[in-house]
């Protein structure tokens, strides 16, 4: 039987109890999914059953820690887990909505795709039975991707909330110079399942490392020189926090919100690997921080 966070902390003896519970609880939804026809179900819609009932639970604790769900009824915990998940559907599909304003989508087919295989989720998923499943395909790839404890609405609620901090970022640069970023990280990005942030955000880094125009997002081969002789000699920590301070300067040139800071600050150091293999090889920095000029 698959624990649900709620048991990891709890006495022995509680988790026993909640054990009980599920079964309990897993018992009466498979009773409700056939209509009062069986308690008996196969093996893997048994799974996913129960996958919907913790991950119900989970967002109801989440919603209200100080509750005492060990105590309450079975009928309260399924109803009260589906509302709280149909309440979570409702304000994710607002993000939804904010989603499809996304620019650059013209740029990805996978972003395209990927926002209109989402508009599905809202007519298939189910909050009563499988509200741990995501029923649509998402192929465009985030910069930084949703952890994978996350189950469900809440996982395409992340989703979707981490590609509106991509679109906030990208948001404050000019357009021409983005597609002109895009274009030399990877000339075939539009058809190709690249993310479109990373590449900006990496060169808006490596210009505010080095003092140059932000907006037109060219280091210049200038800058580049600058750039080798600057962080060659530092040791791997102190490139990890040049990288970091840069990413916490960029922040508020570009007068971003918290959330997107800390999005940025996340991307410059996830940076340092491929700084040491340029280093390491004495490469150039063409495919992080491109110049034009």
């Amino acid at each position: 039987m698959a624990q649900t966070d709620l048991t990891v902390s709890l006495p022995e003896h509680d988790r026993q109890a909640w054990q009980m519970k599920l079964w309990e609880l897993l018992r009466l939804q498979t009773e409700r999914y056939t209509s009062g026809q069986s308690t008996s179900v196969r093996t893997d819609t048994a799974q996913m059953l129960l996958r919907s009932i913790c991950f119900s639970l989970d967002q109801i604790q989440q919603a209200q820690p100080e509750r005492n769900l060990l105590q309450e009824s079975l009928d309260i915990l399924l109803q009260e887990g589906a509302e709280v998940v149909r309440r979570q559907t409702a304000r994710t599909q607002l993000q939804y909505r904010r989603a499809c304003r996304c620019l650059y989508q013209e740029e990805s087919v996978s972003l395209r795709d990927t926002l209109r295989g989402i508009g599905g989720f809202f007519h298939d998923y189910d909050p009563q039975f499988f509200a741990a499943e995501v029923p649509c395909d998402i192929d465009y790839q985030l910069a930084h991707p949703v952890p994978d404890k996350l189950l469900g609405v809440a996982w395409l609620r992340d989703y979707l909330d981490r590609l509106l901090l991509e679109d906030t970022v990208l948001r404050r640069f000019r357009p021409d110079a983005v597609r002109r970023v895009l274009a030399a990280s990877c000339p075939d990005h539009q058809e190709l399942l690249v993310n479109l942030y990373e590449p900006a955000a990496a060169a808006a880094l490596g210009v505010t490392m080095t003092e140059g125009d932000l907006f037109e997002l060219d280091i210049t081969a200038a800058g580049q020189v600058t750039l080798t002789a600057w962080l060659a000699p530092m040791s791997v920590c102190a490139r990890r926090l040049a990288l970091e301070r840069a990413g916490e300067t960029l922040a508020r040139r570009l007068e971003l919100p918290a959330g997107a800071a800390a999005y940025l600050r996340e991307t410059a150091l996830a940076l340092a690997p491929r700084v040491e293999a340029v280093l390491a090889s004495g490469g150039g920095w063409q495919t992080i921080f491109p110049a034009f000029s």
